[in-house]
C-alpha cells in the first residue's frame, strides 16, 4: 500500500512534521470534508418518553432492583466472612448503600 495515510505512518521516526506535510494534501481534507458533512445531526421524537415512570418505578431510589441488590450484597458479604473471617467485608454493604444513594441522586429522573 503506497497510499497518503500509509506513508505517512510507516516510519515511527517520520512522525510530525515530515508526515504532516506529506498528509498535507487538499483531496485528503476534501474527502474528510465529506465524510464530516454527512453526519449532521438527527431530530426525531422520544418514543419513550411515556415509560420514564416505569423505569423509575423499577430502578429508581427504593425500587424492587435497589432491594435485591442490597440482599445480594448482605449473601455476598456474609458468604465472605464465612470463607476470610474478616470483618472488614461487611464495609462493603455500607460502601453499596452510599454508592446507589449518590449515584440515584445524581441521574435525573
Amino acid at each position: 500500500m503506497k497510499g497518503t495515510f500509509s506513508s505517512c505512518v510507516d516510519y515511527c521516526r517520520k512522525a510530525g512534521a515530515v508526515a504532516w506535510n506529506k498528509a498535507n494534501k487538499p483531496a485528503l481534507f476534501t474527502g474528510m470534508a465529506i465524510v464530516a458533512a454527512a453526519a449532521m445531526p438527527a431530530h426525531a421524537e422520544d418514543l419513550f418518553v411515556n415509560g420514564k415512570s416505569t423505569i423509575s418505578d423499577t430502578f429508581g431510589s427504593g425500587s424492587t432492583v435497589v432491594w435485591v441488590l442490597y440482599i445480594l450484597e448482605i449473601i455476598a458479604a456474609v458468604f465472605t466472612y464465612v470463607k476470610t473471617k474478616n470483618l472488614a467485608v461487611f464495609g462493603g454493604i455500607a460502601a453499596v448503600m452510599v454508592f446507589i444513594n449518590v449515584a440515584f441522586g445524581i441521574i435525573p429522573s
